[in-house]
């Protein structure tokens, strides 16, 4: 009794078995096993490089130029993807930043990229791929369309050929492309002074690395007269604005102890050092451990050299 179950078991799975190999059969051609076997993954390997070299054989004969990009802004030009990440130089950036007293920087892609487009297995079961050639220029055009289609920096160019941009045509195009740049920065400065202007000094957290450089390209260029107030702060502190007085909210000299304002304590053990503030003054309640430890040091050093003082006098 226990053999027939054992064996109506057998013959159960051997016939599902059987089933899902058919059914594979008739949904992919072939079973599972077949379909992803080697033999068929070295085969559509082979059948994409035959694809490949004869798409650049075609490409070979047809004249694609090189294409150039001209940067003007103070920052380097990046656009997503897998293709233009290729470009990228050692420090990650793909087209350099042009720097303060530069006229321009000329960025020059040379060379055919390649892509695949997936287009699924066909009759025989091997997977279908085609290769898809990505020429210089239309790799340039995505910085114009990121750059000025759709940031509207201004000061990008982007020309087929490899020749800097000597010519008179180019020499217009620069020109204009320096106009447009200007008219961006400038209102990059007019952000930064609106947050400056915030009198909960909130705002001036808003200001970044893009709005200093901006004014010092604006400055080079003769279109702003005078340094504005907001960039002769972040230049005192070396690049990085300070924070505001969290008592009264106003921006201090980061030098400062004492906010001139409203007379918080910023540094505590500084201001004590100083003889600013006293032993039991309330911001000394911030003090760490490590602090504390210094500022005991302090006071015993005074208490003693007070002590001596006072003996001093009486043997006088």
């Amino acid at each position: 009794m226990a053999e027939n179950s054992v064996q109506g078991v057998v013959d159960a799975s051997a016939q599902q078995l059987g089933a899902q190999e058919e059914k594979q059969k008739r949904e992919m051609g072939a079973t599972a096993d077949q379909v992803f076997s080697s033999h068929n993954q070295d085969a559509a390997v082979r059948r994409l490089h035959q694809r490949r070299q004869a798409e650049l054989q075609r490409m070979t004969r047809m004249d694609w130029p090189k294409a150039s990009v001209v940067n003007l802004m103070p920052f380097p030009l990046n656009v997503n993807g897998v293709i233009h990440a290729r470009l990228a130089e050692k420090d990650g950036h793909q087209v350099p930043a042009c720097k303060v007293g530069e006229d321009y920087v000329h960025f020059v892609i040379k060379d055919l990229h390649w892509t695949i487009r997936d287009d699924g297995a066909g009759m025989d079961n091997v997977d279908n791929y085609t290769p898809l050639s990505v020429a210089p220029m239309e790799l340039a055009e995505d910085y114009r369309r990121e750059f000025l289609d759709r940031m509207g920096v201004g000061g990008v160019i982007v020309y087929a050929g490899d020749a800097k941009p000597d010519s008179e045509d180019l020499k217009q195009k620069l020109a204009e492309a320096r106009l447009a740049r200007n008219e961006w920065l400038m209102r990059k400065v007019r952000e930064a002074e609106t947050d400056w202007a915030d009198a909960s000094g909130n705002g001036r957290k808003n200001i970044t690395e893009l709005h200093r450089k901006a004014a010092e390209v604006l400055l080079y260029d003769r279109m702003l007269k005078h340094q504005p107030a907001w960039l002769l702060a972040v230049n005192a502190a070396d690049g990085a604005l300070p924070d505001p007085c969290p008592g009264c909210g106003e921006v201090a000299d980061p030098r400062a102890v004492l906010c001139k304002s409203c007379r918080y304590v910023f540094s505590p053990v500084a201001a004590y050092k100083a003889a600013v503030i006293e032993y039991d003054h309330v911001s000394m309640q911030r003090l760490k451990k490590e602090e504390w430890v210094e500022v005991n040091k302090i006071k015993a050093e005074r208490d003693e050299a007070r002590k001596e003082a006072m003996q001093s006098g009486d043997r006088t």
